[in-house]
C-alpha cells in the first residue's frame, strides 16, 4: 500500500498580473500554526477548514501576513498597473526541469515561445477565466483565435456540454487542425498514448527532450501511458526484450510471470520482488491500460501472476516500451560494497 501524502504547511503568496493573465512573483513560506494565518484571512477562511481555498490579499492583510510570518513581498517593486496578490497552499511541487505552459499561456503565445494554447471547459458558462485577455490580443491582430462548441446529448447536472477554444500567433493556423486531427486518430487507434502526445507536444511548442521528459515521467506514472506495472526477467528474456527492440515481453519456461506494481519512488521494495526469483537478471517496467490488465488479474491484490501462455496476449497490449529499471549485477554490487 502507497502512504498518503502528508500535508504541507507550506503556502505560496503570489503577484498575479491581470493583464498577461499569468503570474509574476512567487514567494514560499512555511507555517507552523495555521491559526494566526486564518486570523488574518477572517470570515473568507469560515468555510475551509484545511484552508485548501486561494485568497485575495488586500495591502493590509499583506502587511499582516510580513509582520506575522516575515514574508518579503513588496508589491510596490511590481509597476503593474493590474495585479492581484494570492495566498494559497501549495500542493505537490513540479519536478518539471522547466516551465510547464499551464498558467503562462498568454505571454508564451506572445512571446512565440508557445505555438498552440487550446483552453477547454464545460459550459455553462460560455467562458473560460482570462478569456478577455486572450480576445485583446486577437482584437490588436497578433493572435488568431478559434472555438469549437460541443454540445453533450443530454444534459450533465448543470452542464450542457464543452467548449474549447484555440490560441496561436497569426501564420500558425494549422496547428489547430492539425490538433484536432491528431484527437480523432487517437480515438480510432485504441486511445491517447506517448506517440500522440509528443505530436502534441510538438504542436504546442515544447521542445524534444522536454517531452522526452514528459513522455518517461508519464509512462513512470501511468498517466496516458495507462497502468504501470513490473516483472523479473531472466539473462535470456533480456536478451530476448532488446532482440524485440524493447517492445515486448519475452516468453518463459515456469508456469506463470510474477509481476507487481511499479512505484518509482519505493526502489527497496522493487529491488527485494526482483531478488526473490534467483534466475533473475533484471527488473523490467511495462505499461498497459486498466481496463485490459482486468482480463488477467484482479487489480485489486497484488503481486500478480500471468500463465505462460498469456504473455503474448499481453504483450498486444503494452503501451511504449519495456524499460530495465534495475538489474541484479548492481544491487548485489552495491550490497558487497
Amino acid at each position: 500500500m502507497v502512504q498518503p501524502l502528508r500535508r504541507s504547511n507550506h503556502f505560496i503568496l503570489e503577484a498575479f498580473d491581470c493583464d498577461l493573465w499569468c503570474p509574476v512573483a512567487q514567494t514560499l513560506f512555511h507555517v507552523a500554526d495555521t491559526n494566526p494565518l486564518r486570523s488574518i484571512l477572517g470570515a473568507a477562511a469560515d468555510k475551509d477548514p484545511e484552508l485548501e481555498y486561494t485568497y485575495y490579499l488586500d495591502n493590509e492583510q499583506l502587511a499582516a501576513l510580513a509582520a506575522q510570518f516575515g514574508v518579503r513581498f513588496d508589491r510596490s517593486q511590481l509597476e503593474i498597473a493590474d495585479l492581484l496578490i494570492r495566498l494559497f497552499r501549495r500542493g505537490h511541487p513540479s519536478q518539471a526541469p522547466y516551465l510547464i505552459h499551464t498558467g503562462y499561456e498568454l505571454p508564451l503565445l506572445l512571446d512565440g515561445r508557445k505555438k498552440l494554447a487550446r483552453m477547454s471547459h464545460e459550459y455553462p458558462p460560455m467562458t473560460f477565466d482570462g478569456e478577455d485577455r486572450f480576445d485583446h490580443w486577437v482584437a490588436q491582430g497578433l493572435l488568431h483565435r478559434e472555438e469549437v462548441i460541443e454540445p453533450f446529448a443530454s444534459p450533465y447536472g448543470e452542464y450542457l456540454g464543452s467548449r474549447t477554444v484555440y490560441y496561436t500567433q497569426k501564420g500558425e493556423e494549422w496547428r489547430i487542425s492539425a490538433s484536432q486531427l491528431i484527437w480523432r486518430a487517437s480515438g480510432k487507434s485504441g486511445g491517447w498514448n506517448e506517440h500522440f502526445e509528443r505530436l502534441e507536444g510538438m504542436l504546442f511548442g515544447y521542445e524534444d527532450w522536454q517531452s522526452d521528459w514528459w513522455i518517461d515521467l508519464g509512462l513512470q506514472g501511468g498517466g496516458f501511458g495507462g497502468m504501470t506495472f513490473c516483472c523479473p526477467v531472466t539473462s535470456a528474456g533480456l536478451a530476448w526484450i532488446e532482440a524485440a527492440g524493447f517492445r515486448a515481453l519475452p516468453p518463459i519456461e515456469e508456469p506463470a510471470l510474477p509481476i507487481a506494481s511499479y512505484i518509482a519512488k519505493a526502489k527497496a521494495e522493487l529491488h527485494g520482488f526482483m531478488l526473490e526469483y534467483p534466475n533473475s537478471a533484471a527488473l523490467v517496467r511495462f505499461n498497459v491500460l486498466g481496463k485490459h490488465m482486468m482480463d488477467f488479474i484482479d487489480l485489486r491484490r497484488g503481486p500478480w501472476h500471468v500463465p505462460a501462455e498469456r504473455i503474448g496476449e499481453l504483450n498486444k497490449n503494452l503501451r511504449g516500451s519495456v524499460v530495465i529499471v534495475a538489474r541484479r549485477a548492481d544491487i548485489v554490487s552495491s550490497k558487497s560494497s
